[in-house]
């Protein structure tokens, strides 16, 4: 038996070895080599020990340790008086624990703490060593936890959140850990999109898009160590399907300041749905789904005009037709008010989400009617609007881009010849200012004279530096590229997509309570006016059809004419808005 030297009572001994599975101990030993230390310690020294050590697998960077809880109870009981352990490290990494440490030493519960290399007395330097050593663990663990943070946010900067990849992804293990990026399973991936893209049909509650799932599409689980590779659950299409919005681009994670911020997904990986459809889902899951602080987009509130006086404003709706034919708007509701069955339990609930715009002004006077526009019917104008105005045949585009680019090209050797004549003509008022100073110094000319004649030469070389011309040709492109993207972005887009594209078309939409109308912006319009003009002038002339360009197609040979001077006036508007632009 082991008696302590400084206060002659016999000690009782508890070991514990802990290793945790984080960054923390990736230095440390095993538990069981720390057990195998403590038996060889008791062979060469024969203490007396209460039980086995405790073994612990967790991490010490907070309290909630049910081991080293144990072991302080063991103490507070006076059934140990003496703990060995590999190293301090191993008790506290936080100044909760290390406190308690202290504590029952302050109090006598604990005699000395030993590991394999000294023995911490329960003195005042052996203490305030003790306290060190839990101080330098602290501090090293803080260390660790902004290094992994900052390693965490860098990798959430690259597009991928941490831990096991959703259903469709596979974790790339042939990478270091912390660098993993995902591989696709391309199989899998057109499943979850079909699930995704079936419950946006609004046909469908959670129990019955997850029997779709298991049933139709035999959808299973990610195949992981001893489990995965069954049919997804209820559950699991709800939670980590439907919700899930790494499928929609995007995730959700928290940096180093604590709270969570969005990141965009890596833009190597798919995307399944919209982030509109994302938002669409939530709303059928119930409002408890969806963040408060989310905003509905609306990409044509500010290019819809009203010919009444007022802004515009919106309105989201969602309705659920319930299996009785009951319809309601499911907001902050979990049953259908008129036969009681629940949302999630519907076998064929129909959802139906409505965007409607409408003059804001007419709406709050009691003595008008403000008329609603759907956001399909604005849609529908608008890519009517392209498909009949500004759409182009592969071999017609060819043609416009071929006289653009021609006209750019003689534009540019104007412009370098211009460049050219400047360069000679400040070279001139160089001369003639320097001539002017000359004079001046031999008193051949007045001071009035000299200033006269220097401001005359300085108006000279302003009006030798106008500034360039911006450049036209990528706007003009723009334009009669339209139709390569509008129609598919315009019902399929996300609200950013639909953005872009909008802003390309740069024109604005009028609702007078009963029609939609358009005001294009003036390059627009004058290509618009060229295919009109060129129409009225040969009916035959079909933009979107036209194949043979030359001379030999009496049909366009009749029209070049007219789209020639179109082109010229879409280049002499844009030029103009830049001006416009740059005097405002």
């Amino acid at each position: 038996m082991q008696i302590d030297t400084y206060s002659d009572i016999p000690l009782v001994y508890q070991g514990y070895a802990r290793k945790s599975s984080e960054s923390e101990d990736k230095q440390v030993q095993s538990i069981d080599r720390q057990v195998d230390d403590f038996w060889e310690c008791h062979e060469k020294e024969s203490f007396q020990f209460h039980d086995k050590p405790i073994e612990e697998s967790k991490s010490a960077f907070s309290p909630g340790r049910e081991g080293f809880a144990h072991l302080v109870k063991l103490t507070f009981e006076d059934k140990v008086n003496a703990w060995w352990t590999w190293h301090p490290n191993r008790l506290a990494r936080n100044p909760i624990d290390a406190g308690q440490i202290i504590y029952l030493m302050d109090i006598g519960k604990l005699i000395c703490i030993k590991t394999p290399t000294r023995i911490y007395h329960n003195t005042p330097t052996d203490k305030m060593m003790l306290q060190f050593e839990f101080t330098m663990s602290k501090k090293d663990s803080d260390d660790k936890s902004v290094f992994v943070k900052s390693g965490l946010k860098k990798r959430y900067k690259k597009g991928l959140p941490t831990g096991i990849a959703p259903l469709g992804f596979i974790n790339d293990l042939s990478q270091e850990k912390g660098n993993r990026k995902w591989l696709m399973d391309e199989h899998k991936l057109s499943l979850v999109q079909q699930v995704l893209v079936e419950f946006l049909t609004g046909r469908h509650s959670v129990t019955s898009i997850a029997n779709y799932a298991q049933n139709t599409l035999k959808l299973t689980t990610p195949i992981r160590k001893g489990s995965g590779g069954k049919l997804v659950s209820r559950s699991y299409v709800h939670q980590q399907i439907l919700r899930n919005p790494i499928y929609a681009g995007y995730f959700l994670a928290a940096d180093e300041k604590g709270p969570r911020k969005r990141y965009e997904l890596d833009p190597q990986m798919p995307r399944l749905i919209t982030e509109d459809d994302h938002h669409k889902i939530l709303s059928f899951l119930g409002r408890q789904n969806i963040s408060k602080r989310k905003r509905h987009y609306s990409p044509y509130v500010h290019i819809l005009k009203s010919t009444y006086d007022g802004s515009m404003g919106v309105d989201h709706t969602l309705n659920l037709i319930c299996d009785c034919k009951h319809k309601f708007c499911p907001k902050n509701k979990e049953a259908c008010p008129k036969c009681g069955t629940r949302i999630s339990t519907m076998k064929l609930p129909r959802y139906y989400a409505y965007v409607h715009y409408y003059n804001v002004k007419r709406r709050r006077d009691k003595n008008a009617i403000a008329r609603t526009v759907r956001e399909k019917k604005i849609e529908a104008f608008l890519i009517d609007f392209v498909d009949n105005n500004l759409t182009f045949s592969p071999a017609l585009k060819s043609w416009i881009f071929h006289h653009l680019r021609t006209i750019k090209e003689q534009e540019i050797k104007e412009e370098k010849l211009i460049k050219e004549s400047r360069a000679k003509t400040n070279e001139q008022i160089e001369a003639e200012k320097k001539k002017l100073r000359e004079m001046y110094r031999k008193e051949l000319i007045t001071q009035d004279e000299y200033e006269s004649d220097l401001k005359e030469l300085n108006l000279q070389w302003t009006y030798a530096q106008q500034p360039e011309e911006e450049d036209w040709l990528k706007r003009a492109e723009e334009i009669v590229s339209l139709d390569e993207e509008f129609t598919n972005v315009i019902q399929n887009g996300a609200f950013k997509e639909k953005q872009i594209v909008l802003s390309k078309l740069r024109s604005n939409l009028l609702w007078d309570e009963e029609k939609l109308s358009i005001i294009n912006a003036k390059p627009v319009q004058a290509l618009v006016n060229a295919l009109t003009t060129a129409k009225r002038k040969n009916p035959l002339f079909e933009p979107e059809k036209i194949v043979d360009t030359t001379s030999q197609n009496s049909v366009f040979d009749a029209v070049r004419p007219i789209l020639l001077r179109g082109l010229d006036n879409v280049r002499t508007q844009i030029l103009t808005q830049n001006k416009d632009n740059q005097a405002s």
